[in-house]
């Protein structure tokens, strides 16, 4: 399975007020309109009805209401494009500010017209309602309203903020992830690659040895065998996991090339549990392992040495141990200090892909030599 982190890149936004349509805040505003209208509507009948001559149609109340509060649902767009054109923000805050200034003024007058236009035609209190021409009935409903008009302005532009603002946040949250990941993705790539050349570099050492001292069936079978082993590599390059059966297949090629350089003196022993089998470990995990156990253990000893690798399952993590019986750490020995390339890269990928959720030591075995134990969360394949 792949673990590969696929990002795409998009630039935020730096408007207050984006273009497209925000359903969930179209659906609030519209409630809202549709809310106080029916309750401005209702408050306006049940007044009325405590005077005995003035009995007026309820639905013609609330029609009346319902135009009048829509209207500013045909405003609203107007004022949106203005938020997102003259945004309240950064350097151009203050002419921003001027320009939402005059257009509130304009487009609340304008409102408070359309209002007492609709009022005079629907004529909601019937033969209650005001007989005075438009203009004497516009400046008395503009001393009345305009002052609420102007708060309902600042209300369409502050709801719909609030909701761009929301989203531009979730925006730049999502883009900090990515980015994120995608950094994490390439420090793992940059990590995993130097794996490659560092075993092949040390296998081609040993070749050339094997040469030196014309042991040539022994550098063919070498050879032959590293073919097997880059191929494996290269089918594998792109996954950043891999289940412990292939990880231990590629670990197998790894010591018959091994067996050739050390002959009877290296055996390595597999105690694999069969449940971890299909459970997903970092590519390459176990090969710098298995080398520092070769090269640092079995090594330096002068009868044949055992390796086991072992892994098994507890408590919800896989735990895996690579060990062998070979002389041990010595007293002052630090992983900052004596770590080969190999175990820095092997701390360094379980950080980047397990975080705080992993453990990784290398110590000295209670039975003699070293053991390398690592546990991390356990998830299978199927």
């Amino acid at each position: 399975m792949r673990n590969e982190v696929q990002t795409t890149t998009s630039p935020v936004s730096t408007n207050p007020i984006r273009g497209k349509v925000n359903w969930p805040m179209w659906v609030i505003i519209f409630g809202f309109w549709t809310f106080f209208s029916f309750l401005y509507a209702n408050q306006i009948y049940f007044e009325m009805l405590h005077n005995p001559n003035m009995h007026h149609s309820w639905w013609r109340i609330v029609f009346w209401q319902l135009l009048v509060w829509y209207l500013w649902g045909f405003l609203s767009p107007l004022i949106l494009s203005l938020g997102r054109r003259f945004p309240l923000e950064g350097a151009a805050r203050l002419r921003g500010l001027l320009v939402h200034v005059v257009a509130c003024a304009i487009l609340s007058a304008l409102h408070v017209a359309c209002a007492t236009a609709l009022r005079m035609i629907i004529r909601p209190f019937d033969v209650w309602s005001d007989p005075n021409p438009f203009l004497i009935q516009y400046q008395a409903e503009l001393r009345n309203f305009f002052l609420f008009d102007v708060l309902v302005y600042w209300a369409v532009f502050g709801v719909g903020y609030a909701f761009d603002y929301r989203e531009r946040y979730r925006e730049r949250e999502s883009q900090a992830s990515q980015l994120k990941a995608q950094l994490a993705q390439a420090q793992l790539e940059s990590l995993k690659m130097q794996l490659h050349p560092h075993f092949l570099f040390n296998t081609l050492h040993t070749i050339a040895g094997l040469v030196r001292g014309n042991e040539k069936q022994s550098a063919v079978n070498m050879i032959s065998g590293l073919s097997d082993l880059l191929r494996r590599a290269l089918e594998s390059a792109d996954e950043q996991e891999v289940t412990v059966k292939d990880e231990v297949k590629f670990i197998d090629l790894y010591l018959d090339i091994q067996k050739v350089r050390f002959s009877d003196r290296l055996t390595a022993r597999m105690e694999i549990d069969p449940e971890t089998l299909n459970a997903f470990v970092p590519n390459l995990i176990l090969q710098p392992l298995v080398e520092n156990a070769i090269r640092h253990g079995i090594a330096h000893k002068n009868s044949p040495g055992l390796l086991v690798v072992k892994s098994f399952r507890r408590n919800g993590h896989l735990h895996i141990t690579v060990s062998d019986d070979g002389p041990g750490l010595s007293s002052d020995w630090t992983a900052k200090n004596h770590g080969g390339i190999g175990l820095v890269n092997t701390s360094e990928r379980l950080k980047h892909l397990y975080g705080s959720n992993h453990r990784f030591n290398l110590s000295n075995s209670e039975t003699g030599g070293t053991i390398a134990s690592i546990v991390i969360p356990f998830r299978s394949a199927r």
